[in-house]
């Protein structure tokens, strides 16, 4: 799935580049090449400082757990 996602082309690295140097201009710490991915961020930090168990890494896209865990049972 790694390699799907990173030949599949929807973020280049000349797009991450331009992120990266937009970021330093701008004095930015956090740089998000996939702005999607923020929900799980966001319910794990929730989970570390209220002290809870980890979320399920995949609550905010369920779609792709179903599919890892099909591949992986093979």
């Amino acid at each position: 799935m790694t390699s799907k996602a990173v030949s599949s082309g929807k973020v280049s690295a000349a797009d991450v580049a331009g992120k990266v140097f937009d970021a330093i201009r701008d004095n930015q710490f956090y740089i998000f090449s996939h702005p999607k991915a923020l929900g799980n961020v966001r319910s794990r930090m929730e989970g570390i400082v209220s002290g809870t168990n980890p979320a399920d890494p995949f609550l905010e896209r369920p779609e792709i757990g179903q599919q890892l865990r099909a591949q992986l049972r093979g």
